[in-house]
């Protein structure tokens, strides 16, 4: 698990190396949820370096600060951060074969403080929609859990803002089903 400190710590190193990005992943729901650990890893989505065609800037940073260097399932860098003596692993990600962040998640990204460092994150509810429009088995179950916090009133999500953001998708249907099923909306 990635703590805050651990957290932020890789975020430091990342934004310090001249990388720029936003969270998309599930630290999002983890913030939200005040947890100490964050997740297993940091999933982001990747403004600059280009994934794809300036991968090999990844590959050098990675070399030069000693951390470990890989590919994420989509075939885009993923750095193991060291931080102490912890590796913070750190996916990211472009819009590539099925995998889409619209324009407009990412325009309604907030910048929020984390352990001292302002990290820039997708919304709540524009996480959810992500993880309900790729349909994988493990983020369906990831949406009843969070359904569950919904539910309990531990989180608050705003409608109106996931309809806006599944309309971005050609399948906004099952994008809705799909989170209603969870009990999310």
């Amino acid at each position: 698990m990635v703590s805050k400190q651990e957290f932020a710590a890789a975020v430091r190193a990342l934004l310090d190396a001249d990388f720029k990005f936003t969270v998309i992943g599930g630290t999002v729901v983890e913030l939200a949820l005040g947890s100490k650990d964050l997740g297993d890893d940091i999933d982001v989505f990747a403004e600059s370096p280009d994934v794809l065609g300036e991968e090999d800037i990844y590959r050098a940073v990675a070399e030069e600060k000693g951390w470990e260097y890989g590919q994420t399932w989509l075939g885009t860098p993923r750095i193991g951060v060291r931080v102490n003596s912890a590796i913070v692993p750190v996916e990211f990600y472009d819009n590539l074969y099925d995998f889409y962040v619209p324009p407009l998640v990412l325009e309604r990204a907030h910048r929020v403080n984390v352990a001292g460092v302002r990290v820039r994150l997708v919304l709540l509810e524009d996480h959810l929609v992500l993880k309900a429009n790729s349909g994988r088995q493990s983020d369906l179950e990831r949406l009843k859990e969070v359904g569950k916090y919904v539910k309990r009133g531990r989180l608050k999500v705003d409608r109106d803002k996931i309809f806006e953001a599944a309309s971005e998708f050609d399948d906004t249907e099952v994008i809705i089903r799909r989170l209603k099923d969870a009990g999310i909306i």
